[in-house]
């Protein structure tokens, strides 16, 4: 598969910034690693960026990226022992990793632990899927009996609590291998690994989940999946419904790494379950939280990132930041540097999953962007051009460029939102006007030039959250007011806490234009309070800045003089509905991933 359009802009742009450069910008991936041989960082940071790495390099066939990402993978192979055990040597005294500045996060007296290599056998995946290395095999095969022989007196949590939370992880990794080799061994392995896995499925039904941690808890949503696939036990699917939100409260923050996390959790569910719910869900994530989170150059990133987020700076903020707001700046190792050594499996594994095989022996475009699927159905190579504007406009366009005919199912996904009002014409002629929620099946002898278009109209809609605010969407769109800003380098006033290239500044941005609105609107017609305008016909290269979005929502707002800074970011949500003695103005809202500042919960004012 290849993503083209806007997809292909964001994987190349990650490549030239820290996504392909993070081991030159940043020490603690460089070639001082543990993972690559050297005496320095031996936990999840190396990994971390390897798993995202592999895919990226691949599929933009970057060769450069390849062979980088290709030296951690051989360290890997040949750091192998008998046993099956493999990476640093628990035995060596990693002096050279940072003193005093990872608290729990890196054990350098503990290198055996468990969890780094979780994510090391999820980057090897990638790379054999991607190349097919059966070496892969023969590795992962004598780890999971090390650790089959090794969990019972060093269960998950033996070394940190980190493994035992995340334990899925590995699971995930058993059941990759045992898809591949059919190995008996590995069933058993793998609801042991469950059984020393913190509770996932009964924290979710309860309600109280054993970790609040908002990574942990993106992690844990694929556990009970997994379970559910050797179990077939419905409670496990039953309990991810109950995913826990820590509140709606706009001014809280989210972490970068529970935005990947999520997505790739959600990637799972939907491959397992099949659910236009979990599919729905990811692309929301995908196309809202994660272009937002970091700079348009990929040379910085947010930690946390706002729903209401009206002023980057320094200054403490209204939820638990760890002492001060330098986790919301955009930067290189501002805040833990999980999120910068962990952000760039976000797209990369989104556009690996466009495309998906269908149980039928078919074909399934599942999520939705510019890109061409090459692949072979029963020994015959069969080709899908993909063209759209998605997610900006409504038609998804797809042309069979097989060489010779064949007969497969064409699986397509038609989302709750459209509320039965999808069309799906082949050659022009409308064959389906299916139901939303549902993924829908065009069976046929493809032959070549054959189009299916796929038309889901996007009504504007609006959900309540805190204080009864409302937000506005479009499509798989949320939209936000667009507060405008000026940067501005933290210089002498931030000395970074972590080893980082001082080349790549940290950045603040304040607000140079008002924020405190609320919408007039009947939340019951939300449609009726705004118009939606197109900004010419083709879709940019790069959609997500302010500048370059070609879509937003004309409406009418008040500004809400009550309504104030606090802690340098926006205050309390002021109750909805509200009233002010302001005039009405025209406002303008465009999608919330072309946004750095802005509003996407609003008070409301009756009409």
């Amino acid at each position: 598969m290849q993503p083209e359009g806007w997809l292909d802009e964001q994987l190349q742009r990650m490549a030239e910034g820290m996504g392909g450069n993070l081991d030159e910008l940043y020490a603690n991936v460089g070639p001082n690693n543990a993972w690559v041989g050297g005496n320095g960082d031996n936990w999840e940071r190396g990994p971390y960026w390897l798993d995202g790495l592999v895919p990226l390099a691949y599929l933009t066939g970057d060769q450069e990226l390849i062979d980088k990402a290709k030296t951690w993978i051989e360290w890997s192979l040949e750091s192998q022992e008998e046993s099956g055990y493999f990476g640093p040597d628990p035995d060596k005294d990693y002096a050279d990793a940072p003193e005093g500045r990872h608290g729990a996060y890196v054990q350098t007296d503990n290198p055996g632990d468990w969890w780094p290599r979780m994510v090391v056998l999820k980057a090897m995946a990638s790379y054999y899927e991607a190349t097919g290395d059966e070496r892969v095999i023969d590795f992962m095969t004598d780890y999971f009996r090390y650790q089959a022989q090794t969990l019972p007196d060093k269960p998950l949590g033996h070394w940190t609590w980190w493994s035992k939370m995340r334990g899925g992880e590995n699971q995930l990794g058993v059941y990759w291998l045992y898809n591949r080799t059919g190995d008996d061994f590995l069933l058993d392995l793998a609801p042991l690994v469950e059984e020393q896995t913190a509770g996932w499925t009964e924290g979710f039904l309860n309600n109280d989940p054993p970790s609040h941690h908002g990574v942990n808890v993106a992690m844990g949503l694929k556990q009970p999946a997994l379970a559910f696939q050797q179990t077939k036990d419905s409670t496990h699917l039953r309990s991810v419904r109950q995913e826990p939100l820590h509140g709606t409260d706009p001014t809280h923050g989210t972490e970068l790494c529970t935005v990947v996390e999520l997505m790739y959790s959600l990637q799972l569910l939907a491959r397992t379950t099949g659910n236009v719910r979990y599919m729905d869900h990811l692309e929301k994530v995908a196309l809202n939280a994660l272009p937002t989170q970091h700079k348009d150059d990929y040379m910085g990133r947010q930690y946390y990132q706002q729903p209401n987020q009206v002023q980057i700076s320094r200054a403490p903020k209204s939820f638990k930041t760890g002492g001060s707001g330098i986790r919301i700046c955009y930067g290189l190792t501002n805040g833990y540097p999980c999120c910068t050594t962990n952000m760039h499996q976000g797209w990369p594994k989104y556009a690996r999953n466009l495309w998906m095989a269908a149980p039928d022996g078919g074909l399934a475009a599942l999520f939705y962007a510019p890109s061409t699927l090459e692949t072979s159905l029963d020994g015959q190579t069969v080709r899908f051009r993909e063209e759209t504007n998605y997610p900006f406009d409504d038609e998804i366009r797809f042309t069979y460029e097989g060489d010779e005919a064949a007969r497969f199912p064409l699986h397509l996904r038609i989302p709750d939102w459209t509320s039965g009002t999808a069309t799906i014409s082949v050659n022009g002629e409308e064959v389906q006007t299916p139901e939303g929620g549902r993924v829908v099946q065009v069976e046929r002898a493809w032959e070549s030039g054959d189009t299916v278009t796929l038309t889901l109209p996007m009504t504007i809609r609006s959900q309540t959250w805190h204080e009864r605010s409302a937000s506005v969407e479009r499509g798989p769109l949320v939209y936000a007011l667009r507060v405008r800003g000026d940067w501005n380098q933290l210089d002498t006033d931030y000395n970074p806490p972590w080893d980082a290239n001082r080349e790549v500044p940290t950045w603040k941005v304040q607000p140079t234009s008002s924020w405190n609105y609320g919408l007039v609107m009947n939340r019951r017609q939300p449609a009726k309070a705004f118009e939606f305008e197109r900004d010419g016909e083709a879709t940019p290269e790069y959609p997500w800045t302010a500048d370059n979005v070609p879509v937003k929502l004309v409406g009418t707002g008040k500004q809400l003089p009550q309504w104030k800074l606090y802690n340098e970011g926006a205050g309390p949500l002021p109750p909805s509905p509200t009233n002010s003695s302001k005039a009405a103005e025209e406002i303008t809202l465009i999608p919330y991933g072309a946004t750095t500042l802005r509003v996407s919960e609003f008070p409301v004012i009756r009409p």
